[in-house]
């Protein structure tokens, strides 16, 4: 029997249905492009369902023919699976795959984040069904597992015309309800993942050799000479946030557990939009005003706005750098800053 008389369109069917939705899955969960019960929806059966049938695709390329609601330890010996008992497993082996792939990615050092999780589901889906089909392909002409397409049409037919078939139909349904109802839980964790505690991370960055880094501050400067610094800020709030950032430079006198603030000066005061989820920079050139050592260059970041008069307390965050500065004219500088 030659090769075109034993190919089965069928065969491929579930390999392309199962390929292509977990393409469009993971771009939707990579991308964020849905939120909510949507994401929810496209997440349930590319976390519970397709990962299993992934791998007895690869595991049992075969069916017996009957498909039906019993399963016995034979019949997994024998000739193969049908449909019915296909699907049944492949969330049983769904639930059991993920916290192998899980410990898999920690175990090669790789993050466990969303994006690794859902490229690694895609990346088994993916080969696993091409693997099945390799595999079903080498098999004898009907022993293949395909999809029952003609049933599903009879079977949709009489449940619309008969009686019975719309028990059984209003039956499949419900069981179809609670499966999905259990991969929804279980993609609940990937597609609305806890955001954990609400945050903003503010930080002050230099130029490094390719990019900004915390570190390698200009802390020695002339009365009037600009320090080169960026200021960045992580918005975690679940929401676009104004902030307000304010640079000042203090003489401070430290006693003990407390800090006076002998003498003040305001460098700068600016607004950074921020949307949720996002960091933005602003370049920043504070050039102090007051000469002496040991004093308090601080930037301190405001959600909306910020008093006439901002203090540490004050400021939602709040970033500093003790720098040296002489006058002028050279010179130590005094307490008061003037020139010598």
């Amino acid at each position: 029997m030659g090769a075109d008389d034993r190919f089965d369109h069928r065969i491929t069917l579930d390999v392309v249905l199962t390929t292509g939705y977990a393409l469009v899955a993971a771009l939707v969960l990579v991308t964020d492009v849905a939120t909510g019960a949507l994401r929810l929806a496209v997440a349930a059966p590319f976390v519970g369902f397709l990962p299993g049938y992934a791998l007895l695709s690869v595991l049992v390329p075969a069916t017996d023919g009957v498909d039906g609601p019993s399963l016995t330890a034979g019949r997994l010996r024998g000739s193969g699976l049908a449909w019915f008992e296909r699907c049944s497993l492949s969330v049983g082996a769904s639930l059991g795959l993920l916290p192998i792939l899980a410990l898999s990615l920690s175990a090669l050092g790789f993050p466990l984040t969303s994006d690794t999780v859902v490229l690694t589901l895609f990346a088994v889906v993916a080969g696993g069904s091409f693997l099945g089909l390799i595999r079903r392909l080498r098999l004898p002409h009907g022993d293949a597992y395909a999809p029952p397409v003609d049933r599903w049409e009879a079977e949709g037919r009489a449940a619309v015309t008969e009686p019975d078939h719309r028990v059984d139909a209003a039956l499949n349904v419900a069981l179809a309800l609670a499966v999905l109802l259990a991969m929804s839980g279980l993609a609940y964790g990937l597609a609305a993942p806890d955001r954990g505690e609400s945050y903003t991370e503010a930080a002050l960055l230099t130029e490094g050799e390719d990019s900004l880094v915390a570190g390698n501050y200009t802390t020695d400067v002339t009365r009037g000479e600009s320090i080169p610094l960026t200021l960045s800020v992580e918005n975690r709030e679940d929401r676009p946030i104004d902030y307000t950032a304010v640079v000042v430079v203090e003489r401070v006198r430290e006693d003990g557990e407390s800090v006076d603030v002998l003498e003040r000066e305001e460098l700068d005061r600016f607004s950074l939009s921020v949307p949720d989820g996002e960091t933005r920079t602003r370049g920043l050139d504070p050039a102090p005003g007051i000469a002496g050592n040991d004093l308090r260059l601080s930037v301190l970041v405001f959600q909306g706005d910020a008093p006439d008069t901002p203090t540490a307390a004050d400021a939602d965050e709040r970033l500093f750098l003790w720098v040296d500065v002489e006058p002028a004219g050279g010179g130590a500088g005094s307490l008061t800053g003037g020139d010598p």
